[in-house]
């Protein structure tokens, strides 16, 4: 019975972490899928698929919030609103340090150049990857009140994009990630086995005082 049940752990902890392997293999193996701008057409055909795009303005940070993956705190994501090539707006998010430093300085040169005082945005470009997804209802709220404030708007003349380039995670972080998966089924197991050996042992031990 216990051996039984050691292996119904056992198989289900390896089902999960297969699973788990199975949904992250893009992320975990693949290499870019697509641009941004291929992507935005169809996030639900490059879900879960590296996508790149080389970000030359940004208008600033409209929003932050806890990160998660897959149900899991992360830490802490920035959204920004990066000012297209061809004049579009579309909302990116960063979590590491040199991508909001990046970003920050990236939107000083932005507004001087829109202010004058420079004839060209004095940075150089940089190519963000990321995963295209939708922005949650919260993320939407604020991203739409700072275009507003800003004069960004349809009537405007500009087109908004919704599709998030989400630049929170990188493939380390994802393989970090599966590790921490596969420590489950392996804990599972051995918590199982230990269970089994005290049990197995204090059967023994109460044996041993049973009438011969």
């Amino acid at each position: 019975m216990k051996r039984a049940r050691l292996l119904i752990i056992s198989i289900l902890c390896f089902v999960l972490f297969g699973a788990c392997i199975f949904f992250l293999r893009n992320l975990l193996f693949g290499g870019v899928a697509a641009s941004y701008e291929e992507a935005a057409l169809n996030k639900e055909a490059y879900k879960d698929q590296w996508i790149t795009y080389d970000v030359v303005a940004c208008l600033g940070e409209y929003a932050e919030a806890t990160e998660t993956q897959y149900f899991i705190p992360t830490g802490h994501e920035y959204y920004y609103l990066i000012w297209m090539e061809d004049g579009s707006i579309m909302p990116l998010s960063v979590s590491k340090k040199a991508d909001r430093e990046y970003l920050d300085a990236l939107t000083d040169a932005t507004y001087d150049y829109i202010d004058g005082k420079t004839k060209m945005i004095e940075m150089e470009p940089r190519t963000f990857v990321g995963v295209v997804k939708s922005q949650e209802s919260e993320a939407v709220s604020y991203y739409n009140g700072s275009l507003q404030s800003a004069g960004i708007t349809p009537t405007a003349g500009y087109t908004i994009r919704y599709e998030l380039l989400d630049c929170t995670m990188n493939r380390t972080d994802y393989l970090l990630l599966a590790g921490g998966v596969m420590l489950i089924p392996i804990l599972g197991v051995v918590v199982t086995i230990v269970g089994y050996k005290k049990e197995k042992k204090k059967v023994q031990g109460e044996e041993a005082y049973l009438p011969k």
